[in-house]
């Protein structure tokens, strides 16, 4: 006899401007993991059904932040993920970029921290900065 519980789950899909309002049928384990996702209804794209089930194992999320930047005309450069990483490495991403300084100049789209955390995907620059004007 299974312990498994199921659960019906409603969320917005946000992979395009529809944002469908999914209702997602999941079976979960005595400790709360997703065993398997049953049904996902309220799609009106295969993009739905393909973003619940992957919100639903292994959320994904681009991160964005900031990192400190030696020698620009601006003291902060806004970085992002290239792609969406796993949610759960947030945190450890986070830990690792909070010590990274960038040298100016530097361009949007440059690479500032390349395969972070073994992902193959890049922390990348979101704008340009120059470098600091001198003072006579």
């Amino acid at each position: 006899m299974s312990t498994n519980a199921i659960e019906t789950l409603k969320f917005n899909c946000t992979t395009c401007p529809s944002e469908c309002l999914l209702t997602v049928e999941v079976e979960r384990d005595a400790n709360g993991a997703v065993v398997e996702v049953r049904s996902v209804t309220g799609n009106n794209c295969p993009r739905g059904d393909k973003f619940a089930h992957q919100e639903l194992t292994c959320p994904m999320r681009v991160l964005t932040t900031t990192v400190a930047v030696s020698g620009g005309d601006e003291a902060l450069l806004p970085v992002r993920t290239a792609e969406a990483i796993p949610l759960a490495l947030h945190a450890q991403a986070m830990a690792l970029i909070r010590g990274l300084v960038v040298n100016a100049p530097i361009r949007m789209g440059n690479v500032v921290l390349k395969d972070l955390l073994n992902t193959n995907i890049d922390l990348i620059a979101s704008m340009d900065i120059d470098r600091a004007q001198v003072a006579n």
